[in-house]
């Protein structure tokens, strides 16, 4: 995913920690005794600043194009994958997708922990806030790049990971 972009007020981002939000303004704080230009960013229950010059670290990336959405809804058609019985791989996989942020990657993890809930009744609290988190942010981002009520992408989403899937 090309991480070099250009961003403007009114541009949507995706940060790996804060979710999906829109740039609101571009301001100069006063920091240290030096001014530095900072993104205004909101997302659906926080407001952040970025400062400019870090927009193209790895914790930041535009809103997927539909292709990626797509990439997404078709890892989420595929089988789950079969999660490590280790819980520090398994927390060591939900970090990576956080932190590298991508939405098939995402769509992936989401497949594999809801499909882990269904065969063990139970998931840790840890990975019962990262489904969360990432279905959120999925949802999210799938609606702003489709046009689509978040709730209509809910309800899709959940229809795709309720039905029952053939592990690999």
């Amino acid at each position: 995913m090309e991480r070099s972009h250009e961003y403007s007020k009114g541009d949507w981002i995706v940060h790996s920690h804060y979710g999906v939000g829109k740039i609101n303004n571009i301001e100069v704080k006063s920091i240290s005794g030096g001014d530095t230009r900072y993104y205004r960013i909101t997302t659906s229950d926080s407001t952040f600043w970025v400062p400019v010059d870090q927009m193209d670290s790895e914790v930041l990336r535009p809103l997927s194009t539909p292709e990626e959405i797509q990439q997404a809804i078709a890892a989420l058609h595929r089988p789950a994958k079969q999660m490590s019985s280790n819980a520090k791989l398994r927390q060591s996989r939900i970090q990576s997708v956080r932190v590298g942020n991508a939405p098939k990657d995402i769509a992936q993890l989401i497949r594999d922990l809801r499909a882990r809930k269904r065969e063990k009744g139970i998931l840790y609290s840890s990975e019962r806030s990262a489904l969360l988190t990432l279905k959120e942010r999925l949802v999210q981002e799938w609606a702003i790049v489709t046009g689509t009520e978040s709730d209509e992408i809910a309800a899709e989403l959940d229809d795709l990971l309720d039905i029952p899937q053939t592990k690999t």
